[in-house]
């Protein structure tokens, strides 16, 4: 089920196997009401507990598929459609410890509509969420 907030309470948790950890996985939903198509998106910024996370080294997995922010930029196809559930995967050596944590997310996105000098749209959300294991 998609939640209303941006930051989703499923899906924050660590990856790789336990002693090799390589990032965290982020759950978000679009704010915008349509759907969005993936190349419309601009970097976005994660920050856990003060650490921030530069969005180009972000991996989005979308209903179509998983790709680096660079790869979102160029494609013609790629869409996030309303009411379904984006995963960032942000790569961060370690993961996260167990625990609670303070998460930020701030999203840029373009509407094709819109004119270029009121661009970006910008959400931000912050919410506590648990890495379990």
């Amino acid at each position: 089920m998609l939640q209303e907030q941006l930051i989703q309470t499923g899906g924050f948790r660590n990856v790789g196997p336990t002693d090799a950890r390589t990032g965290f996985q982020l759950r978000i939903r679009s704010p915008y009401y349509r759907g969005l198509w993936a190349d419309l998106i601009e970097r976005p910024t994660v920050i856990v507990d003060d650490e921030e996370f530069d969005g180009r080294d972000i991996r989005w997995s979308l209903p179509d598929g998983d790709y680096t922010f660079a790869e979102l930029q160029e494609s013609t196809d790629a869409r996030w459609p309303m009411g379904t559930a984006a995963m960032l995967t942000v790569p961060r050596d370690g993961g996260l410890r167990r625990g609670i944590h303070d998460v930020t997310l701030v999203l840029r996105l373009r509407m094709s509509y819109i004119p270029e000098e009121l661009q970006p749209s910008i959400w931000t959300a912050t919410r506590k969420s648990v890495i379990v294991k």
